[in-house]
Order: C-alpha cells, then structure tokens, then sequence
C-alpha cells in the first residue's frame, strides 16, 4: 500500500516527460513513427522487404530517375532492424536537435529537402563512377538505398546556422568529419549519401536561412586559436578511429581508405598462418595463441596507435606540444609504412605493369600514403598554436622513463633469445628483425620469424604492449598538467598590491591569498589572480586594477587561457563583468548572495534589531569590548588564543579548512587586514572577525568580512557583536561594508524553473556534503539579521561542455590537499542519499 501512491507519482512523472517531449518535438515524433510503422508494414523487421516493395519504395542506383519519388520515399524506410535503428538515430539526433532550434516546420521542411538532394547527389556520383569504370563507386551501382541518412544530418547541418560561433563551429566539425570518416573508410551507398547531406545543409542553412543569423556574411567565418585547434583534434581523433572501423567493417568496408587498417593496425595471424610461422608444430601454436603473437599482449599492441592518437585529440585540444609532436610521428609513421607497403607490391616480381589498375592504385592506395601524411603537414604547418608544455622535467621524465622501458625490455629479450637456443634456427638478422616488431606498433612490411622459448616468447608477445602503454600513462599525465606560478615574491605581491589600490571588487584582496596565479593585462593596468584545476582556470573573482580596463582585462584573460589550453571561468563576479564578456558568448550561474550593509543608515532601532541589542547590552555586563589590531600588532597572548579557538574549530571538522574565497588564520597576517577581536576584562578571547580592505583609486572605499570564530564555551551572541562593533567602527570612513557571500549556502535553490545543469547538481551535491561541517546556509540565514541588501555572485562559463571539469576544478580549490581518508569520507558524504540538514 504504501509503494502505490509511489509508484502512481513515479508513473505521473514519466508521463509528463514523454508529454513534454512530444510538445517541443512533434515533427520528430512524427518522422519516428513513420519510419517504424513503414519499415514493419513492409517487412524490414522481419525477412527484409520484397523485390517489388524496394522497386517501388528505394533508391534504385541504376536508374533513379524512371521512379523520381523514390529520391523521397526511400527516406521513410529500411531493409531491417538494424538500418532501422540507424535511421531513427539519424531522426532523434538530427531532426530532434534542429527541431529545437528552429522550430517543427524548418526542421522537418529541411528533413524533406536533404532526403531528396542527398539522393539526388547519390546517384549522380554513382552514375557517373559507373560511366567511367571507377574501381570504387562503379561498384556501388545495382543496390537499392534506403535510410534517413541524408535527411536527418540535412536538417542538423541547416540548423547549425542559428546557433552562435562556438557550437556552429564545433557541430560542422563533427558532421563533416564523421561524415568523410565513413565515406572513406566505409565508402558504402549510405556513407555516401550521409557526407551528400551533410554538406548541403550546411550550406542550406547558410543560403536560405534556418532561423535567426547570429554569423557575419561571409559562408565560413575564419576560426579561432581554440576552434582551429578544435578542428585539427578532431580530424586527428577521426582518422584515428577510421581504421578501427574499416577492420570491423571489413565484410562491407570498400572505401579508399578501408584498407588502411591493415597497414595500421597489428594482425593477429589465423590458424592456418600461425601454423605455417611455426612449421606445423603445436607447441610453437599454443604457445604463441596464449603468450606470443596471437596472444591478449599482441591485441593490444595492434590499438596502441588508435589509443594514442585518441589521447592527443585531447591533448591538441588543450594546445599540448607533446600531443602536437606524438600525433605527427604516428601519422608520419603510418604514412611511411603504408608507402614501404605500396613500394614492396610495386616490386614484386610477379606484377606486371601493363596489367595494374592505374585507377585502383589512385583510389585505394595512394589514399593511405597521403591521408596521413596531410595529416602530419597540416600539424607541423600549425605547430605555433600549440605552445603549452607541462615543463622540461616532465619532458625529461618522460623521454627517461620511456626509453629506459625499451632498452630494458629489449636488452633482457636479446639475453633470453640467445639463452632459449633461438640462435642456430634463427640468424641475427631474425632477432633485429623481431625487436623492430616489439618497438614498433605497426605491421611490418616483412615477415618476422617467431622466437621460441618460453620467456622469449612472452616477451615478443607483451613487451611492445607495455613499452607503449607505459609511454602513454605518463604522456596522459603530462597532458593534464600545467604549471601555474604561484610562487609568491616580494615584487610580485607590491605589483599585485598595487593594482588592488587602484580598483577592486568586494573579494578582490583575496587575490594575494595562497596558491593563486597572476594574469596581468598588456598594459599592465589590470591583473586576474586565478587557480588551475582540471584544466580549468578559476578565478577569484574578476579583473582587478585600472577600472577602466577591467572590461578589456577580461577579454584579455580570456584570450590568454585559450592560448594557454585552459578552460576559463570566473568565479564569484558580479554582474558587472557579465556585462563585458557578452561578446564572447559566456553564460552565467549564480553562485552566491553576497550581503551588503549600508552603515550610514544603521541604528540598531526597531523589532528586527533586537538581537544586536541584546548581544551588545549582553556583551556589555560581561565585560567584553572589541579590540581593532593588524595581525602583527597583537599582543602575544592574544595571537596564542585565536591559534587555539582556530584549532579548536578545525579539530571538529572532519575535513579540513577550505580554501579559495575562505580565509583562514594564515590569511590574517596581512598587515592591511584588520582583526575585530572580543576580549573580557581577564584577556579572555571570545571570538574574531577579519576585514578585508577594498579600494578605489588608493583609497579605502569599503571592508569585506572573511575570517569568523568564536570560542565554544564563549558569551552566546559574540559574532551579533563582533559585527555590530564594526559597523560602528567603520561607520565614519566608509558609507558600505560587506559580510561577503555565503559559498554554495543557495544550491538547493539552483534550476528551480527547470531541469537542473550538470554544474548544478555538482555545486547542491557540494553544498550538502559540506554542510554539517561548514554550515554554509545557517551562515546566511545570520548574516541576513543585519538587514542587508544583496548583491548576486555569478560563475561565468563559455564552453557548457566544460561544466563537469569546471565542477571538479571548484571541488578542488575548495578543499586543497585532501588526504585519501579525507577524500573517501567526503565522497560518502557526496552520494549519501539524506539531504543535509541545517
């Protein structure tokens, strides 16, 4: 009984879903169903459609134009479950995306417009292949096609029009480069009429006009430092994947490149080959099946290639020399193995040149020379835009590692090949031979006798898998690194001091606070203090210095992590800065209410003042006053005190003290921040605050609380009057004061009108965990007795597929150094189902 009104809510709540879907969808749905319904009437679930209903329905190759409907018809079927899939695929993805971006009738006009020229495309290309005898596409002719390849990329292509420069740059990337990936690799019918659709509606899009233009008029914009670097990590990481797919396509791949996989990627011997590299023997086969050649160490060494390329797509991402370099010599290699391959079939001495077909060697194997080595131009001709390093010892250690990896692999190989009496059935030119297939993760383009001998045998199986694998951990670690200075100097902190004086927001000082990294502007004007973590540059707050140029400041920093392979992010600004990064295309997330006091008007008069007064009159009878020091000027006793009440505080944490826009007694010792202590006629310490100066033009236009506690066993009401004491301290230099913002105290209040973000459900999943131990909203909900008024805390992103790393790098800066008891407590703390009580 009491899981039925559950499950009733459970039920309710999917309905809804699947009802607002159809209402913001309705041209995809439609299409969906259509293509199901027509692909079960006509047979594709079960056996395939008939002779008669591909006539009737599909792409006849041979002679589209006797049945000319068909350049449409064909869209809204498929021969079997599998093309059906396919084919809704193509629907949800691209239809369902354009849908919401310019509407049901765009979407689905363009739908219906690709599916005929992509068709029409089709078989103009096959048709005329076919005039010319073409090795490759004359081979296409005689099928029937079916799909909405064409109409579903078609319509996303068209819509990329509407969309600003980062995502319209970034999804004709992947569309065009997908689509060229299959057409060259697969070069099947589809693939073809995919790259045909693609192509079209984004030029569509640009020429007729999806939607609202948010681009110059020019057809192609040129790109940024980030997207050009976008765009070469994605034709890396493309025809990486490529010769993995033709291998598993192999049974239908017939594109130019769909034998480049067989040049790229390690083999595994069948039987009757291994059988014949160990001259019939069974114990040579077994061996070699469970250790050697055909061995798990062997599969691995042949995706060496592909994973390494992976990784420095992402790397290149990020603007890495090492990815930079690593992704040109594999593609150079590749590019030299493919042409010994192309050498030695050109010299075999049973070819006879009258008989070769000059348009197969054009189509499939010129292909995979050039491919390649475009690939390894076109970055050594780009390699400025990638000048980040992780540093010289990094490289150091890599380059140390590594080779100490491989001449300790082959030296202890040479030694067992010897020891296992491989000489005598084998010469040296064998094992020279052998430790170029161990160092070298590429087919060879000679046939390499295998050794024998168990550990001889274990090594050539597995000693390349781990020389390798070795090279790409710590090249993986590498790329995640960068080398921040944050060392602190003594001209470095005057400079940064300096251009506080000049201008700053309410959290600006905390600029000088530990572990922050300093940007400074052109003109040296301005400067941003920022962490790095997980690739994410994070600010404290925004530009501070000249205020005239914090504007640019910010654009300038902005400039400056992109070149750097930094994701940036400004974090706890106000909405002024919003204002200045508008052209860049950041969106913003609240992140905190930052409560600000108007001292001038304050009298502690009324109802809603009660509490002061009573801390103050309390405070009073007690015999505790408010004594104003710089941290140094303390006397000793004092300092003693509020090391301990500190200690005390931090001893009942079960993490330790945060960082990042949360001061510590470290952040006490500057001599411009000011120290409110409460103290009783016995030198009895009670409690502490710490000010924070904020200037304007050299000047002290306001102070921002930081530092906050109180002894466990002190006067009830202490922090009531500690605050009350500055208010009344401050009242005749400054006409504002601020209590600061309370970190993650509103997360629970984050995406209230709708589906909350990822970076959304990162920030409540932190604000719950660190309540209990920091009590973030209690904090608020104190601060809000002084009657303050409230200024919004933004976090300001530009790129929302970064919001995962953005929410780890703000894990990070919070909690720096957390041990491993640390970390796994608070990761209970994270995915404990209770929410955080107050």
């Amino acid at each position: 009984m009491t899981n039925e009104p559950l499950a009733a809510a459970e039920s309710r709540s999917r309905m809804a879903k699947l009802s607002s879907v159809a209402r913001q969808s309705p041209a995809t749905l439609v299409l969906l169903l259509l293509v199901m319904v027509a692909t079960a009437v006509t047979g594709g679930l079960s056996g395939g459609p008939s002779e008669d209903v591909l006539t009737a329905v599909g792409l006849d190759l041979d002679d589209v134009w006797v049945a000319w409907w068909t350049l449409l018809t064909s869209a809204f079927f498929a021969a079997s479950w599998q093309g059906m899939i396919i084919s809704l695929l193509a629907i949800g993805i691209g239809v369902g995306i354009a849908e919401r971006i310019v509407g049901s009738w765009r979407a689905a006009s363009m739908f219906v417009l690709g599916s005929v020229v992509s068709s029409a495309v089709l078989a103009v290309i096959v048709a005329l292949g076919t005039a010319n005898n073409d090795a490759w596409l004359a081979f296409l002719g005689g099928n029937y096609v079916v799909g909405a390849f064409g109409g579903g990329v078609a319509a996303l292509g068209a819509a990329t029009a509407s969309l600003n420069n980062l995502w319209r740059h970034r999804i004709r990337t992947w569309l065009l480069a997908l689509s060229v990936m299959f057409a060259l690799y697969l070069g099947n019918a589809e693939s073809l009429q995919l790259l045909a659709g693609a192509v079209f509606g984004i030029l569509a899009g640009r020429l007729l006009g999806t939607g609202q233009r948010v681009h110059t008029g020019r057809l192609f914009t040129r790109p940024s430092l980030r997207e050009t670097r976008f765009l070469l990590a994605t034709i890396v990481g493309v025809f990486a994947i490529g010769p993995f797919l033709s291998q598993i396509t192999a049974g239908f791949a017939v594109g130019p490149l769909s034998t480049v996989g067989l040049l790229t990627l390690q083999a595994r011997p069948d039987t009757g080959e291994l059988s014949q590299l160990c001259d019939f023997d069974d114990a040579c086969m077994k061996l070699q099946s469970l250790l050697g050649v055909s061995s798990v160490g062997a599969t691995v060494l042949s995706f060496i290639p592909l994973l390494l390329l992976v990784m420095c797509s992402e790397g290149l991402r990020r603007g890495r020399r090492l990815a930079l370099w690593t992704a040109l010599v594999i593609n150079a290699l590749v590019a030299l193995v493919a042409l010994f391959a192309f050498v030695e079939f050109l010299l075999a001495p049973d070819l006879e040149f009258a008989d070769l077909d000059k348009r197969f060697v054009v189509i499939y194997i010129l292909p995979a020379v050039a491919v390649p080595a475009a690939i390894a131009v076109l970055l050594f001709v780009h390699r400025r835009r990638f000048p980040v390093s992780s540093g010289i010892l990094a490289a150091k250690n890599l380059l140390r590692v590594t080779v100490g990896v491989a001449v300790l692999v082959a030296l202890l190989y040479v030694i067992m090949w010897f020891s296992e009496g491989n000489l005598g059935r084998l010469n040296v030119t064998d094992l020279l031979a052998q430790l170029t297939h161990i160092l070298i993760p590429f087919p060879l383009p000679f046939v390499v006798q295998l050794p024998q001998g168990l550990v001889s045998v274990l090594i050539y199986g597995f000693g390349g898998a781990l020389i390798w694998l070795v090279f790409g951990l710590i090249a993986f670690q590498n790329l995640r690194l960068y080398s921040a200075d944050t060392q602190k100097t003594a001209a470095g902190d005057a400079k940064v001091r300096t251009l506080l004086q000049e201008g700053g927001g309410s959290l600006s000082w905390m600029a000088l606070w530990a572990n922050n990294a300093y940007w400074y502007s052109a003109d040296g004007r301005n400067a941003v203090a920022y962490q790095v973590h997980n690739g994410v540059a994070l600010s404290v707050a925004g530009p501070f210095g000249v205020q005239e140029g914090q504007s640019g400041a910010a654009g300038e920093f902005v400039a400056h992590c992109i070149e750097q392979g930094l994701i940036p992010c400004f974090y706890s600004a106000t909405g002024q800065l919003g204002e200045a990064l508008d052209s860049l295309n950041f969106d913003r997330l609240e992140v905190a209410e930052e409560t600000l006091l108007n001292i001038e008007a304050m009298t502690f008069k009324g109802k809603e003042w009660q509490n002061v007064r009573t801390a103050l009159n309390r405070a009073d009878k007690l015999g505790i006053k408010d004594r104003w020091y710089a941290y140094s000027a303390m006397p000793p006793g004092i300092r003693a005190q509020l090391a301990e009440i500190s200690e005390e505080w931090v001893s009942d944490k079960s993490l330790p003290e945060m960082g990042f826009t949360l001061g510590g007694l470290d952040e006490l010792k500057d001599d411009q921040v000011l120290c409110c202590v409460a103290v009783d006629d016995d030198g009895l310490v009670h409690g502490v605050t710490s000010w924070l100066p904020v200037f304007t033009k050299g000047e002290i236009s306001g102070w921002t609380l930081d530092f906050m506690r109180r002894r466990t066993d002190g006067f009830k009401g202490v922090m009531e009057f500690l605050i009350a004491s500055a208010i009344t301290h401050f009242k005749a230099q400054v006409p504002m004061i601020s209590l600061s913002g309370s970190p993650l105290a509103n997360a629970d209040s984050l995406g209230t009108d709708g589906e909350p973000s990822a970076i959304e459900k990162v920030l409540v999943i932190l604000g719950n965990a660190l309540e209990p131990m920091y009590g973030f909203k209690s904090l608020a909900a104190f601060k809000s007795r002084f009657q303050p008024m409230h200024q919004t805390l933004y976090m300001y992103y530009q790129d929302p597929l970064a919001l995962p790393a953005i929410g780890l790098a703000i894990t990070a800066a919070y909690l720096p150094g957390l041990s491993a008891r640390q970390s796994a407590g608070f990761l209970r703390q994270m995915t404990n189902k209770e929410p955080a009580r107050d």
